[in-house]
């Protein structure tokens, strides 16, 4: 197999610019510069000492020599410390950069030069102009410290790349033909990552790559041992999906008595003083790192914008340790049979050592058991050291290198726990693979991501474990022992700066299947992407799935400090707390049948929250409803008509007086561009504590109808599809009468929920999702509510305006995350048809819905006389039979299909 250890390459560069004198731009330096007439250019020689290592994920970092001449300070000046970097990542934009920084001196001063091209598909053709200006900034000083002194742009002329490419020069051989493969090599590392940025969008697949370090095991600190777990990794940009992002971290916890640990971590873009190589069994780290106190979580914004609970501290890690790679393990690919197997994984390394930039298709894990030669771990706090020597005999580790050639769609999805036991030198490591369903809305790709979903998860799932220096790969089966995970993690590191999801890492305990409790790391995806947008704030949100609907809305109550809000906002009132006035808004008007549970806020739990309001001396409570549209074609559809067959208390006797929006007292108020001037009612006006109960509801314009979407059902006006949908806008209405009468607390009954095409309308077959969910921002609620339903919650345009109007805060998350299963959601074109179809025309929506509504018709009578409208309904009989419950409750055989059908829908 080639090598390119020994081997070294250099090549010269000139490039030529202007640079202005005091100042701090780029582009407006150049042109200073160019009417000033100070030009600048060098010309330098770039040293690549180790080919293989410059390749290395860690180390893209050469050295530069030369001269520089800028017409202020001189003529052919040397250039002194020369650094240049090839294609590195940029921390702060995630951008790879081309730099070239050095220091040069005029007279008795130090000056620092530093350039960077941005290599980065801009809209258009920028490759050229991309690879060519070079950004540059000087500082009156030795470093990037000191002020600066101009600013301006070097170019590279495309003349001098014929004589660019002639000055490679191979050094540490003779032979032809390793100077060919060295040549080659680096031209395939640098085209690799220009085809990254520049053909993103037309290739269909992704490059990356990542090494990973785990130790476990004693250190000794002041003659004493502790215990001690260490993860580090490089992860190259667009691991693990392909969209663009990168990581680097550090995450360590060290004993500390019986039971307790010390945690320390940090993750960024890029950490500078972070070197990794697998390969050559070196690992340094020196920077910065935080000690979490208080709490066992940390994530990448956190780190950026600090946190109470993060004391920075400074590390200072080196190991020296001796990797025993074992046989590279392919993987989602399958390939049965061993021979093609070992030629696929023996081309992959030949592939890394030839042309680095190619890869064969799949994702190639080669592992290595880890015994430490040396090390030592130096954290100072507040200038207070703390040192850590390894324990060589003690400790045991794992680490891998890994290559994914990847296709970007089905998104990949897995779960890994790497877990050690240094006393008998075993590392297993288990691997769930799966597909990430990212787009639940489009129906027809959803079904397919699934179904690959379930074929890659299969067929991709592994364990390996590598045991008396060998290793045991195996694919993960259903009847397979798996690891147990024990409690709380002991250190989690949220990456939430992917736009895919959040990538987590955890440092934890688990059962390891041979009975042994052992440290682990985990790697897991969170699609419950819990950071703040547009907001400074944070707030709390439950989610509680208990069989006990009572109980997990007690527990809702609780964990987001609902009581204490309430009373917080009745003392800054002044009011006592029997004229403190409460109303809490449900989701009723658009049931049909109270047979169908799925489409209205159960009246038992709206009474159970009086109930607890009432014991805690709150008596001016009201449940306040709007009329809808179906009032317009049926009788019995004022709001009180509709609670009293519901279920809900109409005489007051559950504790709460009903009112009807539509019918109570008001006032005309101007509200909004879209509202205008626009029916206010005085309960909800008046009121000093809003809550929205809203049902848990997919829907065919919004997607889903939670807490945001529930206060459209409280603007006044009956007729809404006339008065909103076609006149005013369904969406700025409800963000005006938000802003106009903010709404305190929200709440979603997932008990019963309705998904589906037609969740706002019924839906046949019921999901007992056993859920509360419920906090004091409705921007967060419903986040966490449609995230449980595997949707993008911006989907929404009630969500999407929410965040923009009042700001998405961060969610500290109680509770259950996990997405309901089975779920179906509404497939787009669905939407597309009621904004563009029904919406299009007032009098066509209207026929439409008085001819396909239907309604238990013991209770409410259709009012149209008109024979066509009946004639149209009895058309529709039949279809309106296949989705909607009867009148007694009963089911037909079209309805018991299609629900069993949407439902497998749903599982898959």
């Amino acid at each position: 197999m080639a090598d390119l250890k020994g081997l070294s390459l250099e090549f010269t560069e000139t490039m030529s610019g202007w640079v202005g004198v005091g100042e701090t731009d780029y582009v407006e330096g150049r042109i200073s510069g160019q009417r000033e007439n100070t030009p600048i250019s060098f010309s330098v020689k770039i040293l690549i000492d180790d080919l293989d290592r410059f390749i290395n994920l860690s180390d893209h970092s050469a050295t530069l020599t030369g001269t520089v001449s800028f017409e202020p300070l001189g003529r052919e000046i040397p250039i002194e410390h020369g650094r240049f970097n090839l294609f590195s990542v940029n921390a702060e934009e995630g951008i790879r950069h081309m730099t070239y920084s050095f220091r040069f001196s005029a007279g008795d001063k130090p000056y620092f030069l530093h350039g960077h091209k941005k290599i980065e598909d801009d809209p258009g053709f920028d490759l050229v102009e991309d690879m060519t200006t070079l950004f540059t900034m000087i500082y009156a000083g030795p470093d990037d410290t000191a002020p600066v002194y101009g600013a301006g742009q070097l170019f590279f002329n495309l003349k001098d790349a014929p004589s660019l490419l002639a000055s490679l020069n191979v050094k540490g051989t003779w032979w032809l033909h390793r100077k060919i493969q060295a040549k080659t090599a680096f031209m395939s590392f640098a085209w690799g990552a220009v085809r990254q940025e520049y053909l993103r969008d037309v290739n269909p697949l992704y490059d990356t790559e990542y090494e990973n370090l785990v130790l476990s095991g004693h250190v000794s600190k002041n003659g004493t041992s502790e215990r001690f777990f260490l993860v580090s990794g490089i992860h190259d940009k667009d691991f693990p999906w392909g969209d663009g992002e990168i990581f680097w971290d550090v995450l360590l916890v060290v004993g500390e008595g019986p039971g307790g640990y010390r945690r320390y971590c940090i993750t960024d873009r890029i950490l500078e003083g972070l070197q990794l190589n697998v390969k050559e069994g070196s690992y340094r780290y020196k920077g910065p790192i935080f000690e979490l106190t208080g709490d066992f979580k940390a994530s990448f914004s956190e780190m950026r914008k600090g946190g109470d609970h993060l004391e920075k501290c400074e590390a200072d890690f080196e190991i020296r340790f001796d990797a025993t790679p074992h046989k590279t393990t392919p993987l989602p690919f399958l390939i049965a049979n061993h021979l093609v197997a070992r030629l696929a994984t023996g081309l992959k390394w030949v592939l890394r050592s030839v042309l680095p930039s190619e890869a064969v298709l799949g994702i190639f894990i080669s592992p290595h058991t880890v015994k430490v030669e040396s090390g030592r771990l130096s954290i100072t706090k507040k200038g207070q050291k703390t040192e850590l020597v390894i324990v060589k005999d003690r400790t045991f580790g794992e680490a891998e290198r890994s290559t994914f050639r990847n296709i970007k769609e089905p998104t990949m999805l897995y779960g890994y726990i790497c877990g050690l036991r240094p006393d008998t030198r075993v590392a297993r490591v288990q691997i769930h693979a799966n597909s990430l369903r990212n787009d639940r809305q489009r129906l027809v790709k959803d079904q397919i991501d699934a179904l690959l979903g379930a074929v890659i998860s299969r067929v991709a799932s592994k364990e390996m474990r590598m045991e008396g220096g060998r290793i045991f790969v195996q694919d993960l089966g259903r009847t397979s022992p798996l690891f147990v995970k024990l409690g709380a993690p002991l250190l989690e590191v949220n990456n939430d700066h992917f736009p895919t999801a959040d990538f987590l890492r955890r440092i934890i305990e688990v059962r390891d299947p041979s009975g042994e409790t052992c440290l682990a790391l985990e790697e897991s995806m969170n699609l419950m992407r819990l950071e703040a947008e547009n907001c400074a704030r944070e707030t709390v949100v439950a989610s509680i799935r208990n069989a006990d609907r009572f109980a997990a809305l007690d527990s809702v109550l609780k964990e987001t400090g609902f009581m204490e809000q309430v009373e917080k906002k009745r003392s800054s009132s002044g009011k006592s707390k029997q004229d403190f006035s409460i109303v809490i808004k449900p989701n009723f008007m658009f049931a049909y049948n109270k047979a169908d549970g799925t489409t209205f806020t159960d009246p038992e739990l709206v009474g159970h929250l009086v109930k607890r309001l009432r014991a805690e001396g709150f008596e001016n409570l009201c449940v306040a409803e709007a009329q809808s549209t179906y009032g317009e074609f049926f009788t019995n559809r004022r709001v009180r008509e509709v609670a009293e067959y519901l279920g809900y208390a109409v005489d007051g006797s559950a504790g709460y007086q009903l009112v009807d929006l539509t019918e109570d007292d008001h006032e005309e108020k101007t509200l909004g561009p879209h509202l205008g001037r626009h029916r206010v009612p005085l309960t909800w006006k008046n009121a000093d504590f809003r809550i929205s109960f809203a049902k848990n509801k997919t829907h065919v314009y919004s997607y889903y109808t939670l807490t945001l979407k529930n206060i459209y059902g409280a603007l006044p006006l009956a007729d809404k599809f006339s008065a909103y949908h076609t006149g005013r806008d369904i969406y700025y209405t409800t963000m005006e009468y938000l802003t106009a009468f903010p709404v305190d607390y929200g709440l979603i009954d997932a008990y019963v929920s309705g998904d589906g095409p037609f969740g706002i309308f019924a839906d046949p077959e019921p999901n007992y999702t056993y859920t509360i969910i419920g906090g004091n921002d409705l921007v967060a609620v419903d986040w966490v509510g449609a995230t449980k339903m595997g949707i993008d919650p911006k989907i929404s345009r009630y969500v999407e305006l929410g965040v923009k109007a009042f700001g998405k805060p961060k969610i500290i998350l109680k509770g259950d995350p996990d997405p309901y299963h089975p779920w179906l959601n509404v497939p787009a074109a669905l939407s597309l048809f009621a904004h563009y179809g029904l919406d299009a025309n007032d009098y066509f929506g209207n026929l439409l819905y008085m001819a396909g509504a239907y309604m238990d018709e013991n209770q409410f009578k259709h009012k149209s006389e008109s024979e066509f409208m009946k004639a149209a309904r009895r058309a529709l009989k039949p279809l309106q039979q296949a989705f909607f419950l009867q009148a007694g409750g009963e089911r037909s055989s079209a309805n018991r299909m299609i629900g069993k059908f949407l439902t497998w829908l749903g599982s898959h």
